[in-house]
């Protein structure tokens, strides 16, 4: 048994077996081409109304307007002339002036009127098919057989009429004056009736003929607006069975999603609680990790403190040491007074005075904040120099500070501190390697009133930063020094401190700077903070 093959089932199934995309592609497709073969035929149809129209207009109507101009020419021209001759109204001579010129405008419209018979009554389209075989050539109608009849009994009439009319002149030439008359009346009156005659049947058949062409041309619309509106239809008919069946398709395909979204979400609520926990754990051991980072840090300037210490301590224990010699030496020599032992004492009371509030100012430095304040930038720079400038000043390094005015911030005055010796220590250990120059670490402080930001540069003339090196100065553990000499968490945990508890910001660059003696280095590292400002004084400042 022989399967009954569907081409419209077998079109649908294919349709259904491709995707979304390419089939908005075929409907996007079959809509362009319905629109292109409805503006096609919709021209072709237009120029061949167009073509009937060109025909119907110089084949018939202009004909005849030709006709009927020969026929005024016969009737006014003509007749009329002669009787106005034969009532004695005009002279001979003029009438013949007259009849001449006449029947110069005669043959011209004739002439035009048979050119006009050699004009193909086919449209363009028609020619077309015939050309191919498509279509048999039409035979000769009967309006073109009694046409082309009537045109030869015409011309026959015109050259009697023309042979008459020189005949009747004649004999006016000849004083035959009756003869003339007679022939006039019996010969050329009745000639010019009968072309008359003939020629409004020639009339009548160009206006038969141009009525035929004007149904045709009715047809010709008829047949267009029927195929538009066909193409029309069928074009939104098979673009209306495509967009179901794609819409069809996207229902299916937005409820499976909806089907495979909703699973998913189970898996991702199952997944985010499991993430919660685990990102509890990575905080809670993120915060460890970070106060671990602190402490390291506050240790590796405890290391450097206590040797400012050492430094600072090593001075008022000399002295100190001195003026307990001094009692032995006085004493061996005699010398030994009241008013002596009173100068030494208070001499040592001073050193030990001295060393206590060494050991307050780092007591100080190292004691954590509890809560946020309002602290003086310039006051706070100011103390983290004095911590370290006797050591520093051992190395040749000279600090100024330069406030143009001073601000508060909304931070931990301590945590700050830390933060500049981290980067005072940087900066001492870039200038140690540097010999035959000298060394400078300049603080600038500057106050955006316009954006409520207060400016912090340190600037030291060690040479700069690596270009390798300047976008990881800030990473945990990284460092350029050896392992014995720095862990690489100073800068940080700086960074740390300023953006994250007291929400400023620190960047780094080399730039070319000129210090305060007028001595110019064309690379110096610098690095800028920018604060919040909780407060401003306008008091001008400035420590050298």
């Amino acid at each position: 048994m022989k399967k009954i093959i569907n081409p419209f089932k077998d079109f649908m199934g294919n349709i259904n077996n491709m995707t979304i995309a390419k089939k908005t592609s075929l409907l996007f497709f079959i809509m362009v081409v319905g629109m292109l073969f409805i503006g096609s035929f919709a021209h072709m149809s237009l120029n061949r109304i167009k073509g009937d129209f060109d025909i119907l207009y110089t084949k018939r109507m202009v004909p005849v307007i030709k006709l009927e101009k020969i026929k005024d020419i016969y009737t006014v021209n003509i007749l009329d002339t002669l009787r106005d001759v034969e009532n004695s109204q005009i002279s001979v001579k003029d009438g013949k002036s007259i009849i001449v010129l006449a029947q110069e405008l005669i043959r011209r419209d004739w002439s035009e009127y048979k050119t006009s018979l050699k004009i193909h009554d086919k449209d363009w389209v028609s020619e077309i098919l015939e050309s191919w075989g498509i279509i048999s050539p039409k035979k000769t109608n009967t309006i073109k057989t009694l046409e082309d009849d009537m045109v030869l009994i015409i011309e026959k009439k015109v050259n009697n009429i023309d042979t008459i009319l020189d005949d009747i002149f004649k004999l006016f030439s000849r004083a035959h004056t009756a003869d003339a008359y007679n022939r006039l009346q019996e010969e050329l009156y009745p000639s010019i009736n009968s072309i008359n005659i003939h020629l409004t049947q020639l009339i009548s058949l160009n206006l038969e003929a141009a009525n035929s062409g004007k149904k045709r041309t009715r047809a010709v619309y008829d047949n267009t607006f029927e195929w538009i509106v066909v193409a029309t239809v069928g074009t939104i008919t098979v673009a209306a069975l495509l967009a179901i069946v794609i819409l069809q398709n996207i229902r299916l395909l937005h409820a499976e999603l909806a089907r495979i979204v909703d699973i998913k979400t189970k898996e991702l609520q199952k997944l985010n609680k499991n993430l919660e926990k685990k990102i509890a754990y990575e905080v809670e051991q993120s915060r460890q990790k970070d106060q671990i980072m602190f402490r390291q840090s506050r240790l590796a300037a405890m290391g450097e403190m206590v040797g400012n210490i050492a430094h600072q301590w090593r001075q008022p224990l000399n002295a100190i040491v001195l003026i307990i010699q001094s009692f032995q030496m006085k004493n061996m020599v005699g010398k030994l007074d009241d008013a002596f032992i009173d100068k030494q004492v208070d001499e040592g009371i001073k050193q030990a005075t001295s060393m206590s509030k060494t050991i307050d100012d780092f007591r100080n430095f190292f004691n954590p904040n509890k809560r946020a304040e309002d602290f003086s930038v310039k006051k706070t720079i100011e103390e983290s120099m004095d911590l370290v400038k006797f050591y520093y000043e051992k190395a040749n390094i000279k600090m100024r500070l330069s406030c143009e005015k001073d601000f508060e911030t909304l931070g931990y005055p301590n945590e700050f501190s830390q933060v500049m010796m981290n980067l005072f220590s940087n900066s001492k250990d870039a200038l140690e390697s540097k010999e035959n120059q000298n060394k400078y670490i300049e603080i600038i402080v500057k106050v955006d009133e316009v954006n409520k930001k207060g400016n912090i540069s340190i600037i030291d003339n060690g040479g700069g930063i690596p270009i390798e090196v300047i976008d990881r100065m800030f990473e945990p553990y990284f460092t350029t020094k050896h392992q014995s000499s720095g862990t690489g968490i100073g800068l940080y945990m700086s960074k740390e401190i300023i953006e994250k508890q007291m929400h400023g910001n620190i960047e780094v660059q080399n730039i070319a700077y000129t210090f305060n003696n007028n001595d110019y280095y064309k690379k110096c590292a610098c690095i800028n903070i920018v604060m919040p400002i909780s407060g401003l004084d306008k008091d001008k400042c400035k420590k050298e």
